[in-house]
């Protein structure tokens, strides 16, 4: 039913079917005979151009579905919504939280906003994972949540404040979450809907460096990450940790007791004209902008390397949906920060999650 076995004791690869071609290339590559009892997923950044991903085992898997269950104390009458695909760990995921916990599954993919919230409550499903795209989605149609819904874990990329509110308002039980591939989905959650404190499962240990970066010892560590393009590349996880077993991510965080603050990815703080940037705060101001003014997804902040300037932080407006007049407007509020330029595109190319897709 879901494309995927969970009894099968040999490797599986899961792909969205636009990467069947690559797929395939990449079981020739991989070693087999290492990695039985293992899933392989793509990052949910992946492009046609730039196939990296993790084999991930299904112990691994499994004790991470287990630390989410009991955060959240599932019981067995749940009723799990499949709302994101199956071949992104976030989806796979769920599959084996259900599995783990003996809660039933039902089938929502297949995005309409209006079928699925129908779906949400005929069927009575009490809990289920989506993306900042989809609650964007329900805010923009105004759709108010199922009585029957407990809880909606939002993962896989930037959630903003505003967006998170305007869900809340909407009845929608929004739960924020920060995880990754790297440890089989969920690292950090909050408990509650509209909680910001992100609790760190107790499957995972965590240690920061001087400069916020954070470091990661789990139980459900990855067991291998390649790169198919441009050429083939892999690295064990072991080669990738320190001696105590913590392996380095590309994140920086702020550590509160057993919560985490999550302040984006390591270039994400950088110097511009003597001023320190936070995008990821940047971020968030830019999307509550657009919401304000109708704009959301029409309009995206990213930085861009520059020869003279290190780093450019640049607005890229679709179809000249954001105009100059926009940019003054906002560039009033943020000062002394400075949009370093404003460029037009014909359209946002997006992952299937609805990330955009950068080139510097």
């Amino acid at each position: 039913m879901f494309d995927v076995d969970l009894n099968q004791e040999i490797l599986q690869i899961l792909y969205h079917p636009r990467f069947a071609e690559q797929a395939e290339n990449l079981m020739k590559l991989l070693p087999v005979e290492k990695l039985q009892d293992h899933f392989v997923v793509f990052s949910s950044g992946t492009t046609t151009h730039g196939l990296k991903g993790f084999a991930l085992s299904k112990l691994a898997l499994a004790k991470n579905a287990n630390a989410v269950n009991n955060h959240f104390n599932l019981g067995s009458n749940e009723r799990w919504g499949l709302s994101i695909p199956t071949y992104h760990v976030g989806g796979l995921s769920v599959l084996i939280r259900a599995e783990m916990g003996n809660h039933e599954i039902i089938d929502c993919r297949g995005w309409e906003p209006n079928t699925w919230t129908n779906k949400i409550r005929d069927e009575k499903v009490t809990i289920t994972t989506v993306v900042p795209t989809q609650v964007f989605d329900l805010v923009v149609a105004k759709l108010k949540a199922p009585s029957n819904l407990r809880l909606m874990i939002v993962g896989g990329d930037f959630l903003s404040s505003e967006l998170e509110l305007q869900a809340l308002n909407l009845g929608w039980p929004i739960i924020r979450t920060y995880g990754m591939s790297e440890v089989c989905s969920q690292l950090a959650s909050a408990r509650t809907p509209g909680d910001k404190n992100l609790e760190v499962l107790p499957i995972h240990k965590i240690k920061t460096e001087d400069s916020g970066r954070l470091l990661v010892n789990s139980q459900s560590l990855f067991t291998l990450q390649f790169n198919l393009a441009p050429e083939y590349q892999e690295t064990w996880v072991e080669d990738l940790c320190d001696e105590d077993g913590f392996y380095k991510t590309q994140d920086r965080v702020v550590v509160d007791g057993q919560c985490i603050q999550p302040l984006g990815r390591l270039d994400d703080h950088f110097k511009q004209g003597g001023h320190l940037v936070d995008f990821l705060s940047l971020k968030d101001r830019f999307s509550t902008y657009l919401l304000a003014k109708d704009l959301y997804q029409k309009a995206e902040i990213a930085t861009s390397t520059d020869i003279r300037l290190g780093k450019k932080i640049v607005i890229l407006s679709e179809n000249n949906s954001f105009t100059q007049s926009h940019l003054e407007e906002f560039q009033s509020q943020i000062l002394p920060i400075k949009i370093d330029e404003l460029r037009c595109v014909a359209n946002f190319e997006r992952t299937d999650l609805g990330k955009l897709k950068t080139s510097n």
